[in-house]
């Protein structure tokens, strides 16, 4: 077993905070849970309105509460997705009630767009470490799919929306499973996840094409995969890739499939005597190229790295050494380039970093309380980011768009 140096502790935030509110409307929210009042909201078909309305930097944005639930406890898991129309869409964990919840952008007249959220699973206790991604029908519709732990039955699910309802199926019940999913839809329409099994610390995938085809990918032998798992599909031959990682080792790895062997391969991502990749996450551009971000707890920074699948070959870097930064990292691609959100601890603040022209920046997107868990991050059509967080004080699910540079 290999000796590490002691990790800088996440202990998210233990001291007292004063919130400052932005000015702007508090929000828009319909369904369960909501009773604030409608107000106007970002179009997603112009954003260039909105960019005008905020564009000067010194400005606050406004605080965009998405659900305040009924008792709090909303926004745990928080997982972001845009359809082909640039509408934003949010699953999420109701802690308080223990449901899977679903949000969605929808339009309103002159502006007075609304986040309508509902409850997509109720049966038990439902919706912890979800993950949404979009599946496109024959007649060109986005249909949301989320997978999600049923932690009353210890099962993997998945949830679709057909346009009018939402329905669940199990996708693995043998043993208790179903913690740290990761969903991805690939380009024939076929839902793949990664997750953990709970006890043996299995690292578990998942096929579905009609048939739910789950398997064991890395032996947890009790306790070795643990925390965040991400998978991806490649675009151009949708094999999955996914990163888990081993705790054990206190390291970031890198499954793949062998399509030849019909095998899994990992390989270390950072392999150093520091406590790296408990918080990361794993995404692919057009080229084919993978991109993680993650955490080195050693140090108690984000870090990046780039993979070619051709080479096979990692490049590396630090991103963030501000504070205690990369707790619930998430990465997206804009313009080819990554783009991360996380949680900063020493200041309780939620942030992002880009790279642009081969240079990271970063930027305090919510410091308003103790904000920034559970981030998830996504890039709509027109290059426009758009993050969904929790925040702990308020107690609520939040979004915002990143400012324009």
């Amino acid at each position: 077993m290999a000796t590490k140096k002691l990790p800088v502790t996440c202990g998210f935030i233990a001291g007292i905070f004063l919130l400052f509110l932005t000015p702007g409307c508090s929000s828009g929210v319909s369904g369960p849970g909501a009773d604030d009042e409608l107000c106007p909201y970002p179009d997603p078909q112009n954003p260039d309105d909105y960019w005008q309305r905020y564009s000067d930097i010194l400005k606050p944005y406004p605080v965009d509460i998405v659900d305040r639930g009924i008792g709090g406890g909303v926004g745990y898991y928080s997982s972001l997705a845009f359809d082909s129309e640039d509408w934003p869409y949010i699953s999420y964990y109701d802690f308080q009630n223990r449901d899977l919840r679903c949000a969605r952008l929808t339009g309103g007249d002159d502006g007075e767009n609304l986040w309508e959220v509902e409850i997509v699973d109720q049966t038990g206790d439902v919706g912890a470490y979800c993950s949404i991604a979009f599946y496109r029908d024959g007649n060109g519709n986005d249909l949301p799919r989320i997978t999600y732990r049923d932690g009353s039955q210890g099962n993997l699910k998945l949830a679709a929306f057909d346009g009018e309802d939402w329905t669940t199926m199990i996708l693995d019940d043998q043993g208790n499973t179903g913690i740290w999913t990761s969903l991805v839809i690939d380009s024939l329409g076929d839902v793949h996840a990664s997750y953990i099994q709970v006890g043996t610390y299995d690292l578990r995938y998942v096929y579905y094409t009609g048939d739910a085809v789950p398997q064991t990918i890395v032996n947890g032998e009790g306790g070795n995969v643990d925390f965040s798992t991400s998978i991806v599909v490649d675009p151009r031959s949708n094999l999955p890739y996914i990163s888990y990682y081993e705790a054990q080792q206190g390291n970031l790895f890198l499954a793949r499939k062998d399509p030849l062997l019909n095998l899994w391969i990992s390989t270390p991502i950072n392999d150093s005597d520091e406590d790296v990749g408990r918080f990361n996450s794993l995404t692919v551009d057009d080229q084919g190229y993978l991109h993680l971000c993650y955490m080195n707890e050693t140090r108690g920074e984000l870090w990046y790295a780039r993979y070619d699948t051709t080479r096979e070959y990692f490049e590396k870097e630090a991103v963030d050494s501000q504070g205690l930064s990369g707790a619930y990292c998430d990465i997206a691609i804009r313009r080819g380039e990554p783009v991360i959100s996380y949680f900063e601890e020493s200041g309780g603040d939620l942030r992002v970093a880009w790279k642009s022209q081969g240079r990271w920046k970063t930027y305090k997107l919510d410091t308003s309380g103790v904000t920034g868990f559970w981030t998830s991050v996504a890039v709509n059509s027109n290059n426009v980011v758009g993050v969904a967080y929790r925040s702990q004080t308020p107690d609520a699910l939040r979004f915002r768009y990143l400012p324009p540079e």
